[in-house]
């Protein structure tokens, strides 16, 4: 198998790999936004707008504005685990929906768990405000940097394992094909959330903008540096067929709706 593996050119369809990642990372921000919005309502906070990049809540407790806060990256952390079960569970489905539910989990994964050590280490994000106030204040952000840090590297080594058992292939080919899912969805999400930030009302340098490219750049990081230390030959036994992606235009129009109702709709806020 290892020469006709080596020997054939597996299809990966760069605009449909855009198109998931691009539903992906849609969902993946939108959704931990529209959880900081609902979190808002449900603890009887006075929601003001939401948006593609933020949620604005007016609370009138501290502990309001705290639970609020931290309500998105915990879902975030749930609601990729469960993208992962569902992942490790199903069998029959098109490997475009395996890198979708790959790309949904990591998404959050590394969302929730990245906001522990960007607040930790520089006092920013949702867990900044959680632990705002908290003395001795040092203590708590070397807390969440103690928790963060092996939460956050431990998700992507699962990341990388469940890639390991779907990616297929051997050899430079494998490596070749993971680097170019991995380069792709990481450029799309990047778009994604700028794409958002021509229609935020305060602009591509206003805060909103800056932050959420900030944080999709630095979040997803792994798709950059992880294939360095990414040997699938370790974490699977026994060779299997390669992923392969192929032109789907229902992903593709798919992607289309989803992104403009992200970017377009959202990203220009909705105000209450």
């Amino acid at each position: 198998m290892s020469t006709a593996v080596e020997n054939r050119k597996p299809v990966v369809d760069g605009p449909t790999v855009v198109a998931i990642a691009a539903i992906a990372m849609s969902l993946n921000v939108g959704l931990h936004e529209g959880v900081h919005a609902l979190t808002c309502l449900a603890v009887g906070g006075r929601l003001q707008a939401y948006s593609a990049l933020y949620a604005d809540c007016e609370s009138s407790t501290i502990w309001q504005m705290k639970i609020v806060a931290g309500a998105a990256p915990v879902y975030n952390l749930l609601a990729g685990t469960l993208a992962w079960l569902v992942l490790r569970r199903v069998s029959k489905v098109s490997s475009e929906m395996r890198l979708f539910l790959w790309l949904f989990t990591i998404m959050n994964w590394f969302y929730g768990a990245g906001y522990f050590i960007l607040s930790g280490a520089i006092n920013i994000g949702d867990y900044a405000v959680v632990i705002r106030g908290w003395e001795p204040h040092a203590l708590w952000r070397t807390l969440l940097l103690v928790v963060g840090t092996p939460l956050y590297f431990g998700l992507v080594w699962l990341a990388l394992r469940a890639f390991a058992g779907m990616v297929g292939g051997e050899g430079e080919e494998q490596m070749r094909r993971t680097r170019k899912l991995f380069t792709i969805s990481y450029i799309t999400a990047a778009m994604v959330v700028l794409s958002a930030g021509f229609f935020c009302p305060e602009g591509l340098l206003g805060l909103p903008v800056t932050a959420g490219l900030a944080a999709a750049l630095g979040a997803l990081s792994p798709l950059v540096w992880a294939p360095r230390f990414f040997r699938p030959e370790r974490m699977v036994k026994g060779p299997m067929e390669p992923l392969e992606i192929r032109r789907q235009w229902p992903w593709i129009g798919a992607a289309v709706v989803v992104v403009f109702i992200y970017a377009f709709v959202l990203g220009r806020t909705l105000f209450f």
